[in-house]
Formats: structure tokens, sequence, C-alpha cells
């Protein structure tokens, strides 16, 4: 379990204390990054080999007076579980931070909407954060890049990010959260950070403060940063894949979202390292699951189906070696394949709300005639129940709570 936490001066190591109880008897120290100068640093504290008759794990971080706590993973694999899963999420909305970036006739700067709302997603969130295991946001956490719509003139990357991780604090210092890349994720391309290119644009291009703010579990798996992992988690195997980088057509290959071509992008890798990795991931993960240790395979992404089609192999490879669903974002709404017998499912939850997805309008329809899609454009989020033998997936209504959609796989 990592915890991960920023201050604006401090770059050594941080104390975390934590324990059963809240005596807090262990100790770890964290290790610090600092990849903007003048910007504070970002810790991260492992905390391990926690005791196996305690459910709840308290701690504490030097500096907060705060103890806090969070339900820590049984030592026995859980034989069910509840992750909360979706894309494309925002903060605040647009009466919090309004769009001042506008064209000559008054209209929002292009793809910016005038009205729009994360706060709806989070708020659902927290009333839900008890009944969830953890979370998982397939890219576009926050769209910082986003930032300067607000205010043009003054750099606000690192302000917005800092303040939207605090938004967030009362669910994630309480459960997991698990982060892919997405478009979003790319770059600071903010007028400031453009005509400042040596203090700003360069130090947060190809996925900077993504890949030093968080830590998944690359390292673990075989993976790289957080461009791409995988973990097990009960009678599931997850895999978070980079649809951004690191494969011949992908978006950001070479640049950023910007596609300014100072502002690179990819090379996380070696030539062709992340779909060797894929494809032994998810050969590895069909053999455990022909074993019976596992039951699912679910992969994640930022981008739908479309662009899987596009990357080489994997679209056979999500077939020959049992993918079960695959989750993606970056169409700002809600889509699913219909057919539940083939697999995988493909399902688009990128609607939990942004500064580019306006009000939601329909609650639920099927997509256009002859497709094998249904459809919602409402701000929500998913949530999905694991057992042995079944997937349940729910996509939820972020400002009423009601069931949108909802779909079983049994084996």
């Amino acid at each position: 379990m990592y915890v991960g936490f920023y201050d604006d001066s401090i770059k050594d190591g941080i104390v975390v204390k934590y324990g059963k109880t809240s005596e807090l008897l262990n100790q770890v120290t964290s290790t610090s990054t600092n990849y903007l100068k003048d910007h504070g640093y970002h810790h991260s504290a492992l905390i391990q080999n926690l005791p196996c008759d305690a459910d709840t794990i308290y701690y504490e971080i030097e500096g907060d007076s705060a103890v806090r706590s969070f339900h820590r993973a049984p030592c026995v694999s859980p034989s069910s579980f509840t992750v909360s899963i979706f894309g494309d999420f925002g903060y605040l909305d647009s009466v919090q931070r309004p769009v001042k970036l506008k064209k000559r006739d008054g209209s929002p700067f292009d793809g910016l909407e005038p009205d729009w709302s994360a706060q709806y997603s989070r708020d659902m969130l927290e009333t839900m954060k008890d009944e969830l295991d953890f979370m998982w946001i397939v890219g576009d956490i926050g769209y910082v890049d986003d930032s300067f719509a607000s205010n043009p003139l003054k750099f606000t990357y690192e302000t917005v990010y800092n303040n939207w991780m605090g938004w967030m604090q009362n669910i994630t210092a309480a459960i997991p959260l698990m982060v892919s890349p997405g478009n979003h994720e790319s770059e600071c391309h903010s007028p400031v950070c453009v005509a400042r290119e040596l203090k700003y644009g360069r130090h947060l291009s190809n996925f900077t403060a993504f890949t030093h703010r968080w830590n998944m579990p690359s390292a673990e798996s075989g993976g790289n940063t957080n461009m791409w992992y995988s973990w097990n988690y009960g009678p599931a195997h997850f895999v978070s894949i980079n649809t951004e980088t690191d494969w011949d057509g992908a978006e950001e290959e070479g640049t950023g979202d910007s596609h300014i071509p100072w502002m690179k992008a990819g090379g996380f890798g070696e030539d062709g390292e992340f779909l060797r990795w894929l494809e032994a991931d998810l050969k590895a993960a069909s053999e455990a699951k022909a074993r019976g240790d596992i039951s699912w395979i679910i992969v994640g992404g930022h981008r739908p189906y479309n662009t899987i089609q596009k990357m080489p192999g994997v679209e056979g490879w999500f077939e020959e070696y049992g993918v079960d669903m695959y989750f993606a974002g970056h169409s700002h709404s809600y889509s699913r394949t219909l057919d539940v017998e083939s697999s995988p499912m493909y399902i688009v939850a990128g609607g939990a709300g942004c500064d580019e997805m306006g009000p939601s309008k329909e609650s639920l329809l099927l997509g256009p005639v002859g497709s094998d899609l249904i459809e919602s454009d409402r701000y929500s989020t998913g949530v999905l129940t694991v057992s042995d033998s079944k997937l349940k997936w729910k996509l939820i209504d972020s400002i009423d709570g009601s069931t949108i959609d909802e779909v079983e796989i049994s084996k």
C-alpha cells in the first residue's frame, strides 16, 4: 500500500506512522521527487507487512495532525470485491472554475464547455466509498492541462493538480486509487507553458507530472513507470495499458496532445517493449485462468475499441487470451457492447464530467440503427462487482444515484 502526499518545502523523507490501532507503533520514511523547480516535493511511502488480524490500518503523516485510516486488503485473497471504474474526470465545475478563455465572438475556446461539472461524480464517489475496495481512473485525471481556461495568463497547472488531489483526499485517503495515462496527462500546453518553454513547457512534457505523482505497481509487474502495469486482486487479473505512446500509430507517440513539435512524447521503453510486455502479461494471465488461479482478465486503457483495433496484435490477443472486459474513457459519454455472450465486452465509461463535457441529456438509448451499442451521455461513474463466478457492472447516475445501465456475465 503506497501513501502519497505533497509538501511545499521538505525534500528529505517524511515519516509516516501506522498501526492497527491509533497508537501507531510502526513507521516508514517516504521517498521524494521534484520535477519542477520551486513547485514542491511529491512523497511516497510504502506501508507493508500489515498485520492480518487488523481490518483497519491507521496512519499519520509527519506534519499533519490528522490520523487517517483505510481498510487493508485481506491476507487471504477475497472471493469478491467492488471497484469503481471511469475516465475523464475534471475538477470542480463551471461555477467554481468558470471558463474565461473565449473566442472573439464570446463563445468558449475550442473543445471547452461554458456549463459543466465534475462535482456531481466526486460527491457520488464519496457516498459510495465505504462500498468500494478501490477506484480506477482510466485516463484524463483532473484535466489539469485545461486549467489555463479559467486563468489564461497565469501558470496554473501545478496548483490545479495539487487542488484536485486535495479535493479527492477524503476518498483517496481511505481507498486505493489506480490510474492509467490519458491524452490530458501528456503535457502543459497553456500559453504560459508555451511562452516560457524552458521554465515550464519542457519540464512538464511527456507525462512528467503523471509519472512522478503516482506510484503504480509497474516494477512488480514488469511494467514501465505508471504507463503500463498489471496487478491481481481477488479472482481477477487487471491490466492497465498505454493507449497513448510506445506503439506505431499512437496519437502521442512523437509529440504530446497539442502536437507542438518541441513537446516530445513517448519512448518510455525500447522499440516494441510495451507490446511485448502486454502479450506476455496476457498470456501468463490466460494460463493462470486455465489453472483456476483467477477467474477473470480485465483490461483498461484510455482510448476506446477503435484504438485497440489500431494497436498491432492487441485485438487478437484480447480474444486469444480470454480478456473478459475492456474499460476505456476518452469519449465523454458511456457505451457498451450489447452482446453478453461474446468476449471481451467493451465498455466506455468516460462521462464522469469535465470542462469538455456539457450537461447530460439522455439517460439511456440504443446506438444508431444497426449498432450493437447501448449509450448514455449522463454524468456517471461505474461500479464493477467481481466474484469467482460473476462480473456485475452498473452505471450510476452521478446526479441522482439511479442505475442507468446494468449487465452481468457469469462463468
